[in-house]
């Protein structure tokens, strides 16, 4: 199975809808790659449904989509905080997409280092994938995230990358998080979740 955020909704690629315990949403037996994206569609503008459920081989549904490949970090500091960034109005996590010839943790460290300033980067766990679909140049993709718990050497230059439209770099408390995640992103929250910050 895989989650897919659309938006701050859900699209969930499975074999069947056993697994998802009662959830409620619509639901698209895959048939054919031109009624699975329309599907898609439908769904994103749909302001009533929160999960869509496709029912598949979920590698071949996530395999018809374009791919972009980003990586991003979980910066951890003594004390119980973690690195975060504001940008577009929202509290997210530092991450971007990969450049040639790029390894997903090298992608990782770089792009923390360039949004935030934060360098000594180490990763010291791989954490589970987001994945993201929206359209780019009139076609739907989508952005596999790759992300990385970290520690640090040296935070003496944090510093927003404003080019980035970065506005906010800050550490904070792992008891703020839950404020901070009233205006962040699904993906956000999800990845927080599942690595027991929230």
């Amino acid at each position: 199975m895989y989650k897919v955020f659309i938006n701050n909704k859900c699209i969930f690629l499975l074999e069947n809808r056993d697994v998802l315990n009662g959830r409620e949403g619509k639901t698209h037996q895959f048939y054919s790659e031109s009624a699975f994206f329309a599907t898609i569609d439908e769904f994103e503008k749909d302001k009533l449904s929160e999960n869509l459920f496709v029912i598949g081989d979920p590698d071949e549904l996530l395999s018809l989509f374009p791919k972009i490949e980003a990586a991003g970090g979980l910066v951890k500091k003594e004390g119980n905080q973690l690195l975060f960034i504001y940008r577009y109005g929202k509290w997210d996590l530092p991450k971007g997409k990969m450049e040639a010839g790029e390894r997903p943790p090298e992608t990782a460290i770089r792009e923390v280092m360039e949004e935030t300033g934060v360098s000594g980067l180490e990763i010291t766990k791989e954490l589970s994938p987001t994945f993201h679909t929206y359209r780019l140049d009139g076609k739907r993709v989508i952005k596999k995230t790759s992300w990385y718990e970290m520690t640090f050497k040296d935070d003496s230059k944090i510093l927003p990358q404003k080019i980035e439209d970065i506005t906010i770099v800050k550490w904070l408390n792992i008891k703020d998080i839950p404020w901070a995640m009233r205006n962040s992103y699904s993906s956000i929250i999800e990845l927080l979740t599942n690595s027991g910050y929230l």
